[in-house]
């Protein structure tokens, strides 16, 4: 059997290397089927234990449940968004007594925060897990000096809509194993190829969202995309099957020559990307203090390139209710601990409780933007609407 490694060795990567012609890349429909074939390739299978965070979309855990697998939930620490190295210790130790130990890890680098990787991979290899990272949230970000998606076995990421780069959906995997490449080259050649129809589809959804999307749309635009995609007309990032749990059909699907078309040209200025999401978090830093609003506490050797910049309110509800008045782009990620079901969480093998702080961020979390459409106007009107907000008590302040 191949064993996992999550070690500094073998095959790696940087930024700039991500999309390369390597025979460790491979491009997928989307993102999660990029993880289960991760997963496919690790050998996961009926009956097998997959641990995560329990503060995922529901994607994650289906690409387990697929391969009729059981997801593990891992409570998060609250300061970092990120998996909790004592309580995935706690965890394993229980586990690996059960006399099926888990076989491997997912590591979520949330909001493009990156997780504590030198401890979690120092557990993994003690417990002799494979460890898959978990980077669509987090393009450019280091650890360390290193870039996240080179400390474990295989990473993933995702050119979704809300994603750090968008082709609309896709997705690709990063092998670091080169134990694993055989056996993925198997499963990528087992995948399907997309209908021209509906890479069709997809281009002209991108191109809508390309000339329509600005923030001041956003509620407007997430609308309307949701009840077009109910009625069929648009395709959804989900399925209503996925949200069910249940596997869509023809799920396991390459990237399109176009998505990876737009994928190559994009990532040649991922550069400027990430230098724009610096750029708009370092206002967000300066001025959220100065309203009375806590910033991420990071320590000094992580260099995040947020997808999304966290903060805390005390009634979430009814700060989205006014940041759709207001016409302010908020996001609510996470709305669960498997995002976005609010119910039908028995499916993915979560039980409420399991990971309690975890819960308890999903009630009051709510996330601002930094993609590159936020420009200095509409961070002002950003901070305007934080302000006047927070003076009618709905943010949490610093402790």
């Amino acid at each position: 059997m191949t064993e996992g490694f999550c070690a500094r060795e073998g095959l790696s990567a940087t930024s700039s290397q991500y999309l390369g012609d390597q025979e460790n890349v491979y491009f997928f429909w989307k993102g999660r089927v990029a993880l289960f074939a991760i997963l496919k390739a690790m050998g996961v299978g009926e009956g097998d234990k997959v641990i995560m965070p329990g503060y995922t979309c529901i994607v994650v855990p289906n690409s387990v449940v697929y391969l009729g697998a059981k997801p593990i939930y891992v409570d998060i620490d609250t300061s970092t968004y990120n998996l909790d190295p004592l309580a995935l210790e706690q965890m394993l130790d229980l586990e690996s007594r059960s006399g099926r130990p888990p076989k491997a890890l997912v590591v979520q680098h949330t909001y493009g925060i990156p997780a504590d990787m030198d401890r979690i991979c120092a557990i993994a290899k003690k417990y002799g897990l494979f460890v898959v990272e978990d980077c669509c949230h987090a393009i450019g970000s280091r650890y360390k000096e290193k870039d996240v998606g080179t400390f474990g076995d295989a990473a993933f990421f995702s050119s979704q809509w809300s994603k750090p780069i968008t082709t609309g959906f896709g997705g690709w995997a990063l092998l670091n194993n080169s134990a694993l490449i055989e056996r993925m080259n198997q499963v990528y050649q087992e995948m399907l190829e997309p209908r021209t129809r509906e890479t069709l589809v997809l281009a002209l959804q991108y191109l809508l969202y390309s000339i329509t999307f600005t923030p001041r749309l956003f509620w407007l635009l997430m609308g309307a995309y949701r009840k077009l995609s109910a009625s069929g007309i648009m395709v959804g990032s989900a399925d209503s099957c996925e949200l069910q749990s249940q596997k869509p059909p023809e799920f396991e699907k390459r990237m399109s020559k176009w998505q990876r078309m737009v994928l190559e040209r994009k990532m040649k200025k991922i550069g400027k990307v990430i230098e724009h999401r610096k750029w708009v978090v370092s206002l967000y830093e300066r001025y959220l203090p100065e309203i009375g609003i806590g910033t991420v506490k990071k320590q000094d050797y992580l260099d995040p390139v947020f997808l999304r910049y966290p903060i805390l309110t005390k009634d979430k509800t009814v700060f989205l209710e006014r940041a759709r008045a207001k016409r302010v782009e908020i996001g609510d990620w996470f709305v669960s601990p498997v995002h976005p079901n609010l119910s039908g969480w028995e499916r993915v093998g979560y039980r409420k409780g399991m990971c309690p702080k975890s819960e308890a961020i999903c009630n009051h979390v709510v996330n601002l933007p930094t993609h590159p459409k936020v420009t200095h106007e509409e961070i002002q009107r950003m901070f305007r609407f934080l302000s006047d907000i927070g003076k009618s008590g709905y943010l949490v302040k610093p402790d």
